[in-house]
């Protein structure tokens, strides 16, 4: 059908001036290139540009983030100017042409209105951290975790950020080797001795060095139960979360973020 439309169409360009045909053939090479299609994500960030119009980054499961341009949505009539905000989960439908997309319309799914009551920075830091890492494509918990991030800081709005990260770390597969020695490669949960770490990398009691800082076992053991167990979100132990906070800083450091 498209074929025998196509034909038509071309035959009817002989029968007008060349010009005319050169302007037809453009149109169609840009209708052919067109996808439409849809598919629900997080809005990340927005960034106004122009007058009306707005660069949205929005996090998908199928696709990771996918930047968008939505147009019109800032005059004062638009009916999306209060849904293309950071936070909104929603159904997107979404025109793609070569490398640039677009957003027709947006259908709000999901708008966490209590998060920003309780805790409206941190919700707003989440955002902004997964804006900063390039996802190609979400696995089946983290985007689990993603729809329900606002409850998990609700949950517990002192340890979410290191646990947040711990959680990125997995998905992106650059996360932190807390069992291993990094010189003998020992377990060094097994050796039931004080643990010694620079930067991010650990070491047993045999590979330390004079400048590596020491974690006491008991801590030590607790990190790793906690880790494991996933009771990273109940944790109110201080000097437990002042440990690991200077860990994932020195990670971040290494991995240049």
């Amino acid at each position: 059908a498209i074929l025998s439309t196509l034909k038509l169409i071309a035959k009817a360009t002989f029968k007008v001036k060349i010009n005319i045909r050169v302007k037809i053939f453009i149109v169609l090479i840009d209708v052919f290139f067109m996808f439409y299609f849809k598919i629900n994500g997080l809005i990340l960030n927005k960034k106004n540009i122009k007058e009306n119009s707005a660069l949205v980054y929005i996090l998908t499961k199928e696709l990771g983030k996918i930047k968008s341009v939505i147009e019109g949505v800032n005059k004062p009539e638009s009916k999306l100017i209060s849904i293309i905000q950071p936070g909104t989960f929603g159904r997107f439908f979404i025109v793609k042409e070569n490398d640039n997309h677009k957003i027709l319309s947006c259908l709000p799914l999901k708008i966490p209105i209590k998060v920003f009551l309780v805790a409206p920075y941190q919700y707003l830091w989440s955002l902004r951290l997964l804006n900063n890492f390039n996802f190609f494509e979400i696995s089946e918990n983290f985007w689990k975790l993603i729809y329900k991030l606002d409850y998990f800081l609700i949950k517990n709005k002192i340890s979410f950020p290191l646990w947040f990260l711990l959680k990125i770390f997995d998905e992106l597969g650059i996360q932190i080797n807390w069992l291993t020695c990094s010189n003998c490669f020992k377990n060094l949960y097994n050796l039931n001795r004080d643990v010694f770490y620079k930067k991010s990398s650990f070491y047993c009691f045999k590979c330390r060095k004079i400048a590596y800082e020491k974690i006491d076992f008991k801590y030590y053991s607790k990190i790793i139960d906690i880790i494991k167990k996933d009771y990273f979100l109940n944790l109110k132990d201080k000097k437990i979360l002042n440990i690991v906070n200077k860990i994932i800083k020195n990670h971040l450091r290494e991995i240049r973020l």
